[in-house]
């Protein structure tokens, strides 16, 4: 039984919307994480907290170190594609995930996809360690939807 409770805890966490806008602009906005603050949020999970971003942001091996009274996370870019940004997560020193935005062109629309795969070191709480990233992904993704939407539709009111 011991052996059980002391596993790290795996998962994976996948989203996927639909959006309207250009797919360039899109890319613009969420393949470069000093917009990502804004984007998800942030600061209605924890208002108090320091933020670093490199500077450029939105290159192969920017980061950004987020620092709060309890919590640690780094992120950093790994790979660039044309239609996908790759990044990891360290959270604590401890517990390592990896995630993929991507934009793919539909007919009408675009198509945004989020992968966020993880596992976490804790003992007896990892299970509910998992549960709340889950939570907290699902809040994320959707105000990132909310918020890029909002900006290409701004983004195409300008051009006219």
């Amino acid at each position: 039984m011991l052996i059980v409770v002391c596993l790290p805890r795996q998962f994976k966490i996948e989203h996927q919307a639909e959006i309207h806008g250009s797919f360039d602009d899109a890319k613009l906005i969420l393949f470069d994480i000093k917009h990502w603050p804004e984007l998800m949020a942030w600061k209605k999970y924890n208002d108090d907290f320091e933020l670093h971003i490199s500077s450029p942001s939105n290159t192969l091996g920017a980061n950004a170190f987020l620092q709060s009274l309890n919590t640690d996370i780094e992120i950093s870019i790994t790979r660039l594609t044309d239609n996908a940004i790759h990044y990891s997560l360290l959270v604590n020193n401890e517990h390592s995930m990896f995630g993929v935005f991507s934009i793919d062109k539909t007919p009408h629309s675009l198509q945004l996809n989020h992968v966020l795969k993880g596992t976490i070191h804790s003992t007896v709480s990892g299970g509910v360690t998992v549960l709340f990233i889950r939570s907290l992904a699902d809040n994320m993704f959707r105000s990132s939807v909310n918020n890029l939407q909002s900006q290409l539709k701004l983004a195409q009111k300008d051009l006219k």
